[in-house]
């Protein structure tokens, strides 16, 4: 048994919906397909309850007809309806949204739970016009509510549980697979331990395909997606960028988490706790090779891929009180932690403790009491480079190469040695694009490495 996730950009329109089915015909196993919604949908969707928030219902309603309109286009062009049941499930969905839109509008407030339930509405509908699709080509397919075995812990991370979600599957999906070759279910989309709807966070259908695979053992993990693998970095920014045939899971996990857009980054540890590859490829192009990973990679090159994220936030806090003492650094995490405040990059001195932080929400409650402590320092607009292979501490001459190409760019600060496959360097938003090219000129373009 395979697990197969289609992106929102794989299931946009009734043509690609023809190519996944497409793509579906080249298996004969048993196969899992976890579907996104439709490209945009989940934007629109938010949208929709910002203006019902905001008392502009009429606006919230145009977009609510708008979409209904884009999806039932894509029913009528894949000859579905005369399929009453699946109009009538449409319509329903429809009908929740508006009355949802409505109580928003009302109350002038969008609760957690209100998003959570109005985004779910966008897998809901891909899934079934999906399953119904399948089922007019005769194939042996059931559609499954992923929320029946996706559940959620109670931390402040919304954490899949895991043994939860093993059990469920095995309890609910296994049985399935005795009259059905196809189990059609969503991403992003879960519950609770007290059966109230959440989600796994944008991308998280990535994380629920991985979850699934995991849960029930699967023989392969598959994305699917708009690109022919994981690449050497984001093509967006440097058009020579190629794709990787073959990645670690410690590569895969450290590229995501730093920026890699091709994969989630939670999707790649339970395919890794339970040793099971994960395939990335392209939907457009099927026959492409794409991109393996497994736990040990075959691809010697030093430098497998670069990845980054824009608007980071240095935060520098330096007292000679830190010379020769101890417990200084358990005040300073206590106070991050206070504020649920994620680190990302450490780089310690003697007198310093420079780290680096995506989210700034509660960054000023928290500077209050860091500057009890110490002298603070806040930098904004920064950008965080990784450059990501398993080889790196070993390569002669790896250095010298990154900081040829960065000549006269400046940086801010730099994290190596905590990983054996990443060096991260930190520098302004402005001089991201640069660096990225240059690295990837001297890494990728010229020789070897």
């Amino acid at each position: 048994m395979r697990v197969l996730k289609f992106g929102g950009t794989s299931v946009k329109d009734a043509e690609a919906m023809q190519r996944v089915e497409n793509i579906l015909e080249q298996f004969t196993g048993k196969l899992i397909v976890v579907l996104s919604a439709t490209s945009g949908t989940t934007n629109i969707l938010l949208e929709m309850l910002t203006f019902a928030s905001k008392g502009i219902l009429e606006e919230a309603q145009k977009l609510k007809n708008e979409s209904k309109k884009r999806h039932f286009e894509i029913i009528e062009k894949l000859g579905l309806m005369s399929s009453n049941s699946l109009i009538e499930e449409i319509e329903g969905v429809f009908q929740n949204l508006e009355s949802l839109l409505k109580g928003v509008y009302y109350l002038r407030e969008t609760t957690e739970r209100a998003s959570d339930v109005a985004i779910s509405f966008g897998e809901i509908i891909s899934t079934k016009i999906f399953t119904e699709y399948l089922k007019a080509k005769n194939k042996k397919c059931v559609w499954f509510d992923a929320r029946e075995v996706i559940i959620t812990s109670k931390d402040s991370q919304n954490s899949p549980s895991l043994v939860r979600i093993k059990n469920a599957s095995q309890l609910k999906i296994s049985p399935l697979f005795h009259e059905n070759d196809l189990i059609i279910t969503q991403g992003f989309i879960a519950k609770d331990e007290n059966e109230i709807p959440t989600t796994l966070g944008r991308g998280g259908s990535d994380l629920t395909a991985s979850l699934l695979g995991n849960a029930l053992e699967a023989e392969a993990i598959e994305i699917w997606t708009d690109v022919s693998g994981v690449m050497t970095v984001d093509p967006r920014t440097v058009e020579t960028a190629f794709a990787q045939k073959e990645l670690s899971f410690k590569e895969a996990a450290e590229l995501a988490y730093f920026g890699a857009r091709v994969l989630h980054p939670r999707t790649i540890q339970p395919a890794m706790d339970k040793n099971i590859p994960v395939w990335v490829k392209n939907t457009l192009l099927p026959n492409d090779f794409g991109t393996l990973i497994t736990n040990e990679s075959k691809n010697i090159k030093t430098v497998k891929a670069i990845a980054f994220r824009k608007n980071i936030t240095v935060i520098t806090v330096q007292s000679t009180g830190m010379f020769m003492a101890h417990g200084f650094l358990e005040k300073l995490f206590q106070i991050f932690s206070k504020y649920e405040i994620a680190i990302d990059l450490i780089s310690t001195s003697e007198i310093t403790v420079s780290l680096t932080i995506d989210d700034t929400k509660n960054l000023e409650k928290a500077k209050i009491e860091l500057e009890e402590l110490a002298k603070v320092r806040v930098m904004e607009n920064l950008s965080i480079i990784a450059l990501v292979g398993e080889e790196i501490k070993n390569s002669e001459g790896f250095l010298k190469k990154v900081f040829t190409a960065l000549d006269k760019i400046p940086i801010e600060m730099i994290s190596f040695g905590a990983s054996n496959v990443n060096l991260s360097l930190v520098l302004p938003n402005v001089n991201l694009n640069e660096a990225v090219r240059k690295l990837h000129k001297e890494l990728f373009e010229k020789e070897d490495l």
